[in-house]
């Protein structure tokens, strides 16, 4: 799936900073790593998934990046094909 798939995908239209990937873990705390599309290892913790999901390893995700520090977070994390509120970022 390209990047303009992804933007279709969950109904969004414009420009979009939205990244896919695979959920590879998740703790019991809460705190995650998802396989990015492009190689890449990004953290998440739970409150940056969107509709209250309880996130899984192995499930096809599309997320948002925030910087801070240089390092990369996922946020704004939807399971793909589900339906959100969110077209673009904060």
């Amino acid at each position: 799936m390209s990047e303009r798939d992804a933007e279709q995908e969950q109904g969004c239209t414009g420009r979009t900073d939205k990244m896919m990937g695979m959920v590879k873990k998740i703790d019991a705390q809460g705190f995650g790593i998802i396989d990015g599309a492009d190689g890449s290892k990004v953290p998440f913790i739970s409150s940056g998934v969107m509709n209250h999901r309880v996130l899984e390893p192995g499930q096809k995700v599309i997320f948002s990046v925030r910087r801070v520090k240089a390092q990369a977070f996922a946020e704004n994390v939807v399971v793909m094909g589900e339906r959100h509120n969110w077209c673009g970022g904060k």
